[in-house]
């Protein structure tokens, strides 16, 4: 997978009468700059001269054209005048405004940049307000926590855009039989986000993997086994396959530059290679950092590799479903059939099993090989791109040790939940998913990177999934919600 830098320029305007040059006012910001564009690891196209005219503004933005930046952070070093802002709001996609405090606040004013903060924004949602122009304001020095903290933010977010713009999704087999909730429009989603989705047959997957020699195979087996802390397979010969699987599916991957993948798990797998792929997924997520999402869900897959975009964890996020609920304890136990990728085990770790529904109650299973582990206690940032891309689900919620383990599979309880940010109850959140239709399968990331997820949205202008409170009446979208 390629994943693109993200380039950010900086300008600081002011006029004459008044001080942004006596007291450093570009020289500091560009140096606090570098600094942070090392940390945040982005790429910094700085202009540091004086900017006092409109001509030198309409240099500049031929400049930051031609420098292809994604992100123009603007500082009203001093007081400006509106019309060095107009030739600068089409020198990148997306733009930042910054001001910074005078150095005293009694005497003569010195650099009255707050008033500029306060007239560009007015500019872009007054007078071009036909440009629809985002942009995001920004306040402090830049060296203080009240700048770095909200800039950080932005910086995540707008990484997780410029990559996204750019994904290829490799969409192996279709969707599982009866997934029509996850049926999407390829031309909507990749005009919305710019996503590309590349088919493939599931019979290319199966050949692939069938035609690795014996001996990378068998030590990639080897490895797999070590790593778990039991094995209960009813046929090892499944191990075989299944690591077949996952070696096909990582060279795919990077042959194609695939960012993430939706595979069809069932049930045209078993009937062709005698196996349940989950291992396969749970070891790409653990050890290559690459999104599989299960049952070729491609929404899916993209919100895992948004997750992943935001996170920066070495591992990749997992799939789950809504599973069961625990009013006393407001807990929520989400699941899959053991797909998950280790990292978010708990000290009992990752054990490798028959899968836990695949051929159960049939002649020919059961099939393995799947993942089985509880999910440590942690932090979590659950996400779903909707609707052809044009929403996004946004929930932080806590795993949470409980007194049950949960079903066969992985798993974990979820309680402690907030939508868009606000905390909502378990009974309001499983009432706005279903009254919403919520698609049924949620991606789930460690970490709290919700406010990356919601500066995300506004920029691609995706609609938020509103709470709707639950009520002993019928509730309809359009009507009376």
């Amino acid at each position: 997978m390629t994943r693109y830098r993200l380039r950010v320029g900086y300008i600081g305007t002011s006029i004459s009468s008044y001080f942004a040059s006596e007291y450093d006012q570009r020289s500091r910001a560009v140096a606090g700059l570098e600094k942070l564009a090392a940390e945040l690891d982005f790429d910094l196209v700085a202009l540091s001269d004086e900017m006092m005219t409109e001509a030198a503004s309409v240099q500049a933005a031929d400049y930051f054209r031609e420098q292809q930046i994604d992100f123009l952070l603007l500082q009203t070093a001093a007081c400006s005048m509106g019309e060095q802002l107009l030739p600068l709001v089409k020198a990148a996609p997306r733009l930042g405004l910054w001001a910074t405090p005078d150095p005293e606040q009694e005497g003569e004013i010195k650099l009255h940049s707050v008033v500029s903060l306060s007239h560009f924004a007015s500019i872009l949602k007054r007078y071009l307000k036909h440009e629809d122009i985002p942009f995001k304001w920004f306040y402090g020095h830049v060296e203080t926590a009240e700048f770095q903290t909200r800039f950080a933010v932005t910086i995540r977010a707008l990484k997780a855009v410029k990559n996204i713009e750019r994904a290829r999704i490799g969409w192996i087999g279709n969707l599982s039989p009866g997934f029509n909730d996850m049926i999407f429009d390829e031309r909507l989603l990749r005009s919305r986000l710019g996503i590309a989705v590349l088919p493939h047959e599931l019979a290319e997957l199966v050949e692939r993997a069938k035609a690795y020699d014996p001996q990378p195979v068998a030590a990639a087996v080897g490895e797999i086994k070590s790593a778990a802390s039991a094995i209960t397979v009813s046929e090892d010969k499944a191990f075989d396959r299944v690591t077949r699987l996952y070696l096909a599916l990582r060279d795919m991957a990077r042959e194609f530059d695939y960012d993430a993948l939706a595979v069809q798990c069932w049930p045209n797998f078993q009937s062709y290679y005698r196996v349940a792929p989950c291992m396969a997924y749970s070891w790409l997520g653990s050890e290559d950092g690459i999104a599989v999402s299960c049952e070729g869900d491609v929404l899916g897959a993209a919100s895992m590799y948004l997750l992943n975009l935001l996170t920066g964890r070495a591992g990749s996020s997992t799939l789950l479903d809504m599973t069961a609920l625990d009013p006393e304890t407001q807990a929520m136990l989400m699941w899959h059939c053991g797909v998950s990728p280790r990292h978010f085990a708990n000290d009992d770790g990752i054990k490798w099993v028959d899968h836990v529904t695949l051929g159960r109650k049939g002649d020919d299973g059961p099939y393995g090989v799947a993942g089985d582990q509880v999910f440590a206690a942690q932090e979590t940032s659950v996400a779903y791109i909707g609707d052809d891309g044009s929403s996004l689900l946004v929930i932080r919620a806590d795993i949470i040790e409980h007194a049950k383990k949960g079903f066969d599979g992985t798993r974990g309880w979820f309680a402690e939940f907030e939508l868009n940010k606000q905390p909502i109850s378990l009974m309001d959140m499983i009432n706005t998913l279903t009254v919403r239709g919520h698609e049924h399968h949620f991606a789930v990331g460690q970490g709290d990177v919700t406010d990356e997820l919601l500066e995300f949205a506004a920029w691609k202008g995706m609609r938020l999934i509103e709470h709707v409170p639950q009520t002993n009446f019928l509730q309809l979208e359009g009507v009376n919600v």
